[in-house]
């Protein structure tokens, strides 16, 4: 057991506990109502026996009493009669016959006072003959039964002490004289019957059984009637306050033993019967019991501790096999009570916990990144996988409540220019991320190039296909009495036709952007809907449709190859439905080709005027149609490169800056952002995107390097260099620093101190 682990002996004392309490009880009571009811049953039955012994007596006595009553009535019985010498003799057989009547006794005689003669079923004789002859009693007890002979007056029960060596005779007589005639205050004669000592020691003989011990018969008198000993002897002086006492069992010591004595008292008769025996021998079968019952209850302890100790195992390896495992994957738990495994697991768990909330503070910071990228991705037409774009969208919160989709476009006619413009914008991006009026939802996204954002909006299935430009119109009226109360001037807004496919919202994000110019050259409102553009006609339906062609500017302008040729082919079609004359196609051909090429200078694209030649010498529409098919995914490549360009000359000035600045208190992303007239939540994303890591993760790292090169290089106080890097709480610093390195800058100096 060298080295075993605390928690294995908290198991173990944990299951011996469990075990202990409902055993101790259990066996508490079942020992002592076992014990109770076996003492219980000890005593009954000893006490039984001794009122068989009184039922036994007191049916004797009441023969006698029935005796004595039919003698004192029996008109053969009168002293006249044994005056008579004729009939004497028939009073002595009837004598005989009463006797006769009763087992138990040895003599009876009739005694008649100013007589000195007793009449037996023998005959008569003198009370002195019986007294020395027949029964040879002690002088002194002669003559306290000669007295008490002539002067009794109610049924007594007496003792008489015998005066002889002889063991086989009894050393006593038990008397029972009974006055004549009965029910009377005056008496003229008695009644004595006399029984021997043995007869009544025959009677309680059964009484002990195989136990040593002693029965003692009292009248009530408190006279020794009868004594049966069958072990040690015990002076009569202890026994005889008992008698007169209370009944039941009573323990008590004698001669420095324990006994316990038995007391039963007749209620007819009032003899009282004691039986005295060792306590050990009363309760033997007791002992027995106690021992058989301590023994089981010893072997069931045994098996339930050897369980304890089994289930303690089983249930500590897993722990064991838990923790070696943790420990094995993470090196770097260091528990100071190696033996304490839960210790180990709770610090894992609690690292575990650790690392956990920091990837959700990770993946919550990074998740506006992730919506706003998805968002843009949509507005590009960038989807290859709709099922994994869904899956996506609704991982970044993204939660689309119908099928049909419009890209509403918001763009601001002022730069941030102050403090106050950007606080203004970024108030109007934070309340345009998330939208939801009557039954559309928009989710909106910032478009740094154009100055604006761009709202994603869904329209619920529950509309009703003829209401859904209704509800399109509702929505951008509420969205422009929000936008009044954070704007001093109304932005632009144009809105996209509606698209029943997730796939086809950068369609609307074109027409959208197509409004764009429409709106600055035609309306003097804000609002404009590509749909109205197309409704309108120019004054010949023969020329192209200006929506189509400012939805071609603008989706060459987006590098959106897909939409501009799918926008070429619709526009070529229409020429081709058309019945016009060759001078007029011509024309609508050479305006297609200024259209195009007035773009790639709007682009700043001049290496493209190199392929004007080849446009303009097409042979044919369809020779049209093919070269501009072949030059217009070429104009997008070079928009998407100018934009990359644009990106990361955009990157290199904010990364610049920060490195030059990221020193200064005042360094901050709403100091960055209003410098460079970005919006805060769009630098952020970018920071993200060309970096990989937020704007404060990368102020972070370059000040923590500059931090640990001063550690390392110089020998100013870590107050000092804290604050020459750009922070004023050293506190936070330094928490933050041995969190991320894992040990303070004192130690960091101390282990990494260039000498």
């Amino acid at each position: 057991m060298k080295n075993k682990s605390l928690i294995l002996y908290k198991y173990l004392i944990s299951y011996i506990i469990i075990f202990l309490i409902p055993y101790l009880t259990i066996s508490a009571v079942f020992y002592f109502m076992s014990v109770h009811n076996l003492r219980t049953e000890i005593i009954q039955s000893n006490v039984e026996k001794i009122e068989q012994v009184i039922e036994f007596t007191d049916t004797r006595m009441q023969e006698l009493r029935s005796l004595a009553i039919r003698i004192s009535y029996d008109h053969r019985l009168t002293p006249y009669m044994f005056s008579q010498p004729y009939y004497s003799k028939l009073a002595i057989e009837e004598l005989n016959s009463y006797k006769a009547n009763s087992a138990i006794i040895d003599g009876l005689y009739l005694y008649y006072q100013g007589n000195d003669q007793l009449y037996s079923q023998r005959g008569s004789t003198t009370i002195h003959t019986l007294l020395n002859a027949v029964y040879r009693v002690k002088e002194e007890e002669g003559e306290k039964f000669n007295q008490k002979l002539q002067t009794v007056t109610k049924p007594i029960t007496y003792p008489i002490e015998l005066d002889t060596d002889n063991e086989e005779n009894s050393k006593k007589l038990i008397s029972y004289l009974y006055p004549i005639p009965t029910n009377s205050s005056f008496s003229y004669g008695t009644v004595a019957f006399l029984v021997k000592e043995t007869t009544l020691k025959k009677l309680t003989q059964n009484v002990l059984g195989d136990f040593n011990g002693n029965i003692y018969i009292f009248n009530e008198d408190n006279d020794l009637l009868s004594a049966n000993n069958k072990g040690e002897k015990i002076d009569l002086k202890e026994i005889k306050p008992f008698a007169s006492g209370q009944t039941g069992v009573i323990n008590k010591t004698i001669n420095s033993r324990n006994y316990s004595m038995v007391v039963v008292r007749s209620e007819n008769t009032n003899w009282t019967i004691v039986t005295t025996m060792p306590t050990t021998q009363f309760y033997e079968k007791m002992s027995s019991l106690r021992f058989t019952i301590l023994l089981i209850l010893t072997i069931i302890a045994l098996i339930g501790i050897v369980t304890a100790i089994f289930m303690s195992f089983r249930q500590y390896r897993p722990i064991q096999n838990l923790a070696h495992s943790l420990k094995s994957k993470h090196k770097n738990i260091t528990n100071n009570n190696d033996n304490d495994e839960l210790a180990s697991i709770h610090e894992t768990i609690n690292l575990m916990y650790e690392n956990s909330e920091e990837l959700q503070k990770k993946i919550v910071s990074q998740q506006p990144f992730i919506r706003d990228q998805l968002l843009l991705l949509l507005l590009k037409g960038d989807i290859k996988d709709e099922t994994e774009v869904n899956k996506l969208l609704c991982d970044a919160g993204i939660n689309f409540i119908g099928s049909k989709f419009f890209i509403t476009l918001i763009l601001f006619k002022d730069k941030v220019l102050e403090h106050k413009s950007l606080q203004n914008r970024e108030i109007i991006l934070s309340n345009l991320r998330n939208v939801s009026i009557n039954s559309c939802k928009g989710y909106g996204v910032e478009l740094i190039h154009e100055n604006g954002l761009a709202i994603i909006t869904n329209i619920d299935d529950t509309a009703e296909r003829t209401e859904t430009e209704e509800v399109q119109r509702n929505f951008i009226e509420v969205l422009k009495q929000q936008l009044k109360k954070f704007s001093t001037e109304m932005p632009i807004i144009t809105v996209g036709k509606v698209y029943e496919e997730l796939s086809w919202i950068n369609r609307s994000f074109i027409e959208a952007n197509a409004s764009v110019e429409y709106n600055l050259l035609n309306y003097e409102h804000n609002t404009v809907y590509f749909e109205d553009i197309a409704m309108e006609k120019t004054e010949t339906a023969l020329w192209l449709p200006q929506e189509e062609q400012a939805k071609l500017t603008h989706s060459m302008k987006q590098g959106d190859k897909v939409v501009a040729l799918e926008t070429l082919g619709t526009m070529f079609n229409n020429i081709k439905d058309q019945k016009m004359s060759p001078h007029i196609l011509k024309c609508i051909c050479f305006d297609m080709i200024n259209c195009v090429l007035k773009t790639t200078l709007e682009l700043g694209m001049k290496e493209s005027s190199m392929e004007v030649q080849k446009l303009v010498d097409f042979t044919s529409v369809i020779d049209l149609e093919n070269k501009l098919s072949h030059s217009i995914p070429i104009i997008c490549e070079e928009v998407e490169k100018s934009k990359e360009n644009t990106d990361n000359l955009l990157k290199l000035n904010i990364i610049k800056h920060i490195q030059e600045e990221y020193k200064s208190h005042s360094l901050g992303l709403e100091y960055t952002a209003e410098k460079f007239q970005l919006s805060a939540s769009y630098l952020s994303r970018f920071m993200k995107e060309q970096t990989g890591k937020t704007f404060t993760q990368y102020v972070w790292r370059l000040r923590n390097d500059e931090f640990k090169r001063q550690l390392r290089e110089t020998d100013y106080p870590i107050k000092k260099i804290v604050e020459d890097i750009g922070y004023v709480d050293v506190a936070n610093f330094t928490r933050k620093f041995k969190k991320e390195e894992g040990i303070t800058p004192g130690q960091y100096r101390k282990q990494y101190k260039v000498k």
